[in-house]
């Protein structure tokens, strides 16, 4: 047996919390790789429990996912992923007083890479949520360019000062937001996309850090079809998943676009 076929299913990396973690999946047994075996194990097996238990995914929501193509044991990297040199970050924004920004980047092969940190702030301004997000990328993406996407209600006034997060973002930290798409289908169809398709080498176009952990728990099922009355319906529930998702389909709708926004660039070094 060679080494690539013996790590299979075998994934190690290190929490930002201190914790060693070594993941053990069903496939590091080749007797359990087959759709055969997969089908006659899931009779009987709710989504959510074949996750928990066959999966070892247990940030698992209840609820009908919206993205049923997510796949943890496909779209989620086997170990930590590291910044490309030389490439620039690529960040998503999604605003309210619950705001989120995700880091991804693309690979020469079109790859999404969906990066550590994922940052997801509550009952929070974006004065307050810029300054994280100003400092996390100070700290993983040093000397690293950035382009930015984000939801075009952040070119809208608030009541309060007048102040778009757009203008906020740009006048305290020199963040330049470029707006993504109005429509919700015009970022839903890109991620969709993105993980029903491969590379030319058959690597899954979009790939997330584990430690994604609320990404991660939002694609199984977070972001998640509304109930009605006992009823799933073909609507979107509006919930805490929905933010990160929001963010991470800016940055994906808008890759590979003619027209690149305006990047800026984090120092190696220096104050902020």
């Amino acid at each position: 047996m060679s080494s690539e076929t013996a790590l299979q299913g075998v994934a190690e990396y290190d929490t930002p919390d201190g914790f060693h973690v070594l993941r053990v999946h069903y496939t590091a047994d080749p007797a359990k790789r087959s759709e055969e075996w997969k089908k006659e194990q899931q009779r009987g097996t709710t989504a959510a429990d074949w996750e928990q238990e066959y999966e070892i995914n247990f940030n698992v929501p209840k609820g009908l996912p919206w993205y049923p193509e997510f796949r943890y044991d496909f779209h989620v990297a086997k170990g930590p992923l590291s910044p490309i040199e030389g490439r620039p970050i690529l960040r998503g924004w999604d605003y309210g007083l619950t705001p989120a920004t995700v880091f991804c980047q693309t690979t020469a092969k079109g790859q999404v890479l969906v990066l550590y940190p994922e940052l997801q702030s509550w009952e929070s301004g974006i004065l307050a949520h810029g300054r994280v997000v100003q400092s996390e990328s100070a700290t993983y993406f040093p000397g690293h360019q950035f382009m930015d996407w984000g939801d075009p209600a952040g070119c809208q006034r608030a009541q309060t000062d007048e102040k778009t997060c757009v203008q906020v973002l740009r006048e305290e930290f020199g963040i330049s937001v470029n707006s993504g798409p109005v429509a919700a289908a015009q970022r839903d169809t890109p991620i969709r996309k993105a993980l029903t398709t491969v590379t030319a080498d058959g690597q899954p176009m979009l790939l997330a850090d584990p430690r994604c952990t609320w990404l991660i728990a939002a694609l199984t099922g977070g972001y998640q079809r509304k109930e009605v009355a006992g009823r799933v319906t073909d609507q979107l529930a509006d919930n805490e998943y929905t933010h990160i998702v929001d963010a991470l389909g800016y940055v994906v709708s808008m890759t590979g676009r003619a027209e690149a926004p305006r990047q800026i660039k984090m120092p190696r070094l220096g104050r902020m």
